[in-house]
């Protein structure tokens, strides 16, 4: 495919595989700005809060490098310490770079805060922690603990909204310590545009090409501007574009691709990403459902707030319907949504 892709766009390779590359990082200027202010300004804790593929982790791999020069280490950990109890764990954190010295013979959990703070020697540490939703309570309060005794350490946390719940439920000493918080959501339109643009480039190719205006409205519409939604819709795009020899996806590919009729498998249902699987299973469920109605039975923890799920959940179920998952009528002033007669049967197989 690879060869495919070069043939007909002049890429190296694709663009769209799912990688973190915090150096074509787009969009949330006014977030990251905040965040970074923070930083530099001593923020000993900072909090960086969105749903599933907004963005986190490339972001704190953006701040990580942008930060170099401002902090003297600077340490990224893709996810927290579970148990505080665990002398393996602690130290796969803290045995990094400067803090190699650190071993179990001169160092216990009771003086660690004071070794540190002797070997940072007026320094400065930036531990940047993804996936912190994932986090024990006993872990959490050890960290703030920990922070509190070590006077050049900052920390930034990132999670799903969730996480911010869980402090403030059960940690509220350690949410009072919280003083800069910068939440993501989406992109905008023209910051989609921005980030197929830098991947399409990065691999050799020209602009936004192969896509035209009309189809970046087209991905915006289908993905909300979540990141990884736009990666993995304009993979889906190219892919098939290069299996048919096209060059150009346009409007005339796009309607051309929504009529083919989809192969019923059980396959067909167990690739969907996880937020449609939701959504087809809420449905097959519970049979018809208004979008608002939807979001009511489902999670909406990785979602800033109702609203931003129900835009989401309207944005899934016009693809879905897109792609013959599901139908809709006209009910008063609302839609309701089904799954489709062709795949009502396969999906409660699945």
């Amino acid at each position: 495919m690879t060869e495919a892709l070069k043939e007909l766009f002049g890429w190296s390779g694709n663009p769209f595989m799912f990688r973190i590359m915090p150096e074509l990082f787009v969009g949330y200027s006014e977030e990251v700005s905040k965040l970074a202010s923070g930083i530099l300004n001593g923020s000993k804790f900072s909090l960086l809060l969105g749903p599933t593929g907004s963005g986190k982790t490339t972001l704190l791999k953006h701040i990580s490098s942008e930060m170099k020069n401002s902090y003297d280490h600077v340490i990224y950990l893709p996810k927290p310490p579970k148990d505080p109890n665990d002398w393996t764990e602690i130290f796969s954190v803290f045995t990094k770079g400067f803090l190699s010295f650190l071993r179990r013979g001169n160092t216990s959990i009771y003086n660690l805060g004071d070794t540190i703070n002797k070997k940072l020697n007026g320094s400065r540490c930036l531990l940047l922690i993804d996936e912190c939703h994932e986090s024990s309570q006993d872990s959490l309060e050890w960290l703030r603990t920990l922070t509190d005794h070590i006077d050049n350490l900052y920390i930034v946390m990132a999670g799903l909204p969730v996480f911010e719940s869980k402090l403030k439920s059960d940690l509220e000493s350690f949410m009072r310590r919280v003083s800069t918080k910068i939440e993501l959501t989406n992109l905008t339109k023209s910051e989609t545009r921005e980030l197929i643009k830098r991947r399409i480039e990065s691999m050799g190719g020209d602009d936004i090409k192969p896509f035209t205006h009309e189809t970046m409205d087209y991905i915006y519409e289908n993905t909300a501007g979540f990141p990884r939604e736009i990666l993995r819709f304009c993979n889906e795009l190219v892919q098939k574009a290069a299996a048919r020899k096209i060059s150009t996806i346009d409007s005339d590919f796009l309607r051309e691709s929504a009529g083919q009729e989809r192969r019923v498998s059980l396959e067909s249902i167990e690739i969907l990403p996880e937020r449609q699987r939701m959504i087809l299973e809420t449905l097959s469920q519970k049979g018809e459902l208004s979008p608002t109605e939807i979001v009511n039975m489902i999670s909406t923890d990785d979602y800033k707030n109702k609203d931003n799920a129900l835009r989401s959940v309207n944005n899934l179920l016009r693809r879905l319907m897109a792609d013959g998952f599901v139908t809709r009528k006209k009910l008063g002033k609302t839609y309701k949504y089904s799954v489709s007669s062709r795949f009502r049967t396969m999906f409660v197989q699945a």
